[in-house]
C-alpha cells in the first residue's frame, strides 16, 4: 500500500507480539521510531522499492530476536545487531563498519560504493563466521577488484557466492571459501580466463558466467577439473568465440 506522506503509521508500536513484517514494495519513506517497541519480531522485510532513501530510525538495535532483515539499496540506518540475514547493505548511506557487530548473519548483500574498499570491507567482514550465503554487487564502472589480493573470502560456511563487480581476473583459489558449491560471476569482464581457477574448487556444484562475466575470446576446462560439478551456465558473453572442453573434465 501507499502510506499517507510516505510515512508508516506511529501506531505500528503497538503491535508488541508481532513477529513478521514485510513492507516489501510499500509506499513508504519514513519509519517511525515506535518500532523500537516491536521487540519480538523474528523477520522484518524494509525493501520497499528503489526509491531515493529511506530514513530508519536507530531502532533495529532493540530488536534483539531479528534472524532475517531485508533492506533496500539506498538506505540510512542505526545499528544492525543480532540478525542472521541481511540483504542489500548499501556503503553509500551506511557505514561498513556496522557489520562488525553482526556476528550471526548467515546471509549478506553488499551493495559497494567508491568510498568503501574491498580491503575495508574486509577488516569488516573478518567476524562473521557464519556467513553461508555472499553477493558483492557494483554498477559502477570505476569500481575495480584488482587489488583482490587484500580481500579474504576464507569463510568456512560459505556455500554460496555472486560476484557483481568489475575485475580484470578471478582471484587465486586459495582466496576462495574451502567449501564453496555455488558461484555466480556477473558484469565482471575479466580479461583471464576464469575456468582454471574455478575448476579447482573441489566442491563446487553450479557456475554461473552471465552478462559480460568474461570479456575474452577463448575459454578452456581442463581433464580432472570440476569434479562435483552439476550445472553450469555461460549466457550473454558475446566476445566468446571457443571454449574447449577436455575428456575428463
Amino acid at each position: 500500500v501507499n502510506f499517507k506522506g510516505w510515512k508508516l503509521p506511529s501506531s505500528i508500536g503497538r503491535l508488541i507480539h508481532l513477529r513478521f513484517l514485510s513492507l516489501y514494495q510499500a509506499g513508504v519513506f519514513y519509519l517511525p521510531s515506535t518500532m523500537r517497541n516491536l521487540k519480538r519480531l523474528l523477520y522484518l522485510n524494509l525493501n520497499v522499492g528503489m526509491v531515493l532513501q529511506v530514513h530508519v530510525p536507530n531502532v533495529l538495535k532493540e530488536m534483539l530476536e531479528l534472524r532475517y532483515l531485508s533492506l533496500p539499496t539506498e538506505l540510512e540506518s542505526g545499528d544492525l545487531v543480532n540478525l542472521e540475514h541481511l540483504w542489500f547493505f548499501s556503503t553509500q548511506h551506511c557505514s561498513v563498519t556496522d557489520l562488525l557487530r553482526m556476528t550471526k548473519l548467515r546471509s549478506l548483500s553488499v551493495s559497494l560504493s567508491e568510498r568503501c574498499t574491498f580491503k575495508t570491507l574486509s577488516s569488516s567482514l573478518r567476524e562473521l563466521r557464519n556467513l553461508e550465503t555472499l553477493h558483492f554487487l557494483s554498477t559502477s564502472k570505476t569500481i575495480m577488484v584488482d587489488y583482490v589480493g587484500e580481500f579474504d573470502l576464507n569463510f568456512v560456511h560459505l556455500k554460496e557466492l555472486e560476484l557483481a563487480v568489475r575485475m580484470s581476473k578471478i582471484p587465486d583459489q586459495h582466496q576462495f571459501p574451502p567449501l564453496l558449491e555455488h558461484i555466480s560471476l556477473f558484469f565482471c569482464r575479466m580479461e583471464e580466463d576464469p575456468m582454471p581457477i574455478l575448476e579447482k574448487l573441489l566442491h563446487l556444484k553450479s557456475v554461473e558466467l552471465r552478462l559480460e562475466a568474461f570479456v575474452g575470446r577463448k575459454m578452456l576446462c581442463s581433464k580432472g577439473g570440476f569434479p562435483q560439478l552439476r550445472a553450469l551456465e555461460i549466457s550473454e558473453e558475446l566476445e566468446l568465440e571457443e571454449w574447449i572442453v577436455e575428456e575428463g573434465s
